[in-house]
């Protein structure tokens, strides 16, 4: 999915751009814009020990994570409390940190670098840190009584050792996480998503991207079934940079962005956005797409410059303000997604200095997703695989797929989709271990805005479904 500033007015992109007159002259700047460099500001700041990898803030109390430190700070960034998480003894007589097993006769041996930081309030209100050490393993923190040491408990259970899903307590992966906890009929869902490379142990002890929940004991964590996770093609694992930079929720579903390979064959990178039901236990509707800025300068008697900025850095989704919310046409209390982008440097994700800030609604990004999804636009992920996949390269296949299709569609309330065959490789669906429909997966082909798209297929042809109703409807 690719923006344009001349042809999509809900985007704003803001570029250190000089913008020249008819008479190719500066204006000059009104007296009152000069910079008074003889004013001191006394601006709140904190300074960490180590560095710092992650920030929370909630209740008007900011977390940081960082190098063997926690820290709870203020609004105005006065610390508040400080807790020590590293460095820790790690070896093979001692795999988990404190307080799961102790070693505290063993001299500390590896620095414990914060990797997550997530808030829950569901169960209590607690805060989950979650570090390099100990296989990802995350500490939880009660933070009813304030104090980030007044009860600490560590993930990790006994009970999960040498499960054939991996390790489910082990969170966070060497490569980086991006964690989001999400609470629906009742049950908190962390939905996990691990950078890759990733270890390459059989089973993995993580996984790419997965669904589980905290135990009733509170523990540890588990997954729902063995369709609760996805892991990396083994034949991409160790040469498939994969990289989640921010994840979220709205409305009925949870995102992801991500940076990778343009394709299989591909070494170019550009940034992609990923959509689950926020409500499922398992990961049965997945779908991910290209999610790209792209700003065109008008030129008088020339055609417009285009410059794509193609790898995302950071990313904030917010409540659309007064004067988006009257510049961009949007509801009160829209969602907005607020992404920094750059330019990478050929056939890398490294950023170069070119860089842009766009903006977009999450409701025209849903759009665009139904809209690819009714048209057929799809394909199957190559980086994804299922464990029995089935490609529908007849027609008589495709005809058989439609039926099914059909059927899902005839239990949501007052479908009135008009299914008919499509062309070979249209839509491929991915069957679980049980042959049941565990993944549904869309891909898209590169929107219109970047080259021509076929016309042949339209699997899914009526106006009046949407893409709820394509994928069942999420709750």
């Amino acid at each position: 999915m690719r923006f344009h500033y001349s042809e999509t007015t809900c985007i704003l992109i803001i570029l250190q751009t000089l913008w020249w007159g008819l008479n190719s002259q500066c204006e000059e700047p009104i007296e009152s814009s000069k910079l008074d460099l003889s004013v001191t500001y006394d601006l709140p700041h904190f300074v960490s020990d180590t560095p710092i990898q992650k920030l929370l803030e909630f209740n008007e109390t900011v977390y940081v994570g960082a190098i063997n430190k926690l820290y709870a700070l203020s609004k105005d960034l006065k610390k508040r409390h400080e807790y020590n998480t590293g460095p820790v003894y790690e070896g093979p007589d001692c795999s988990a940190p404190k307080p799961c097993f102790v070693c505290g006769d063993k001299p500390p041996n590896t620095n414990n670098t914060n990797m997550a930081l997530v808030i829950e309030t569901f169960y209590d209100l607690e805060l989950f840190s979650c570090g390099s050490v100990g296989n990802g393993v995350c500490t939880r923190h009660v933070l009813e009584d304030g104090p980030l040491d007044t009860e600490v408990n560590c993930m990790y259970s006994e009970k999960n050792k040498g499960s054939s899903h991996g390790c489910p307590d082990c969170l966070a992966g060497p490569s980086g996480t991006q964690i989001l906890n999400v609470m629906t009929s009742g049950v908190v869902r962390f939905f996990v998503a691990n950078s890759e490379p990733l270890d390459i142990t059989n089973p993995r002890l993580h996984h790419t991207i997965s669904v589980r929940k905290m135990r009733e004991t509170q523990d540890g964590f588990e997954f729902f079934s063995e369709q609760s996770y996805m892991d990396l093609a083994p034949g991409l694992r160790g040469n498939y940079p994969l990289r989640y930079i921010y994840s979220f929720q709205s409305g009925p579903y949870a995102y992801f962005l991500t940076v990778q390979r343009e394709g299989g064959s591909s070494n170019a990178f550009h940034t992609r956005i990923v959509r689950m039901c926020s409500s499922d236990p398992e990961i049965l509707r997945y779908v991910e797409m290209p999610f790209e800025c792209i700003y065109s300068e008008r030129r008088r008697k020339k055609r417009s410059a285009q410059v794509v900025f193609n790898v995302l850095q950071a990313a904030h989704v917010a409540k659309v303000g007064y004067d988006f919310q009257q510049e961009m046409g949007l509801k009160e209390g829209e969602d907005v997604l607020f992404a920094a982008f750059a330019r990478s440097k050929p056939d890398s994700p490294e950023p170069t200095a070119s860089s842009a800030v766009c903006l977009i609604s999450i409701s025209d990004i849903n759009n665009f997703f139904r809209d690819f999804i009714q048209k057929g636009h799809t394909r199957k992920l190559h980086h994804f695989p299922g464990s029995e996949e089935k490609s529908f390269n007849q027609v008589r296949g495709f005809n058989q797929i439609m039926h099914f299709l059909q059927s899902i569609l005839a239990n949501v309330a007052q479908p009135r989709a008009n299914l008919t065959s499509c062309q070979p490789n249209c839509l491929s669906l991915s069957f679980g271990h049980h042959k049941s429909l565990a993944l549904l997966v869309f891909f898209t082909y590169p929107s219109p805005f970047v080259g021509s798209i076929s016309k042949s297929c339209r699997s899914i042809n009526d106006t009046n479904l949407t893409a709820d109703d394509s994928l069942r409807a999420c709750r």
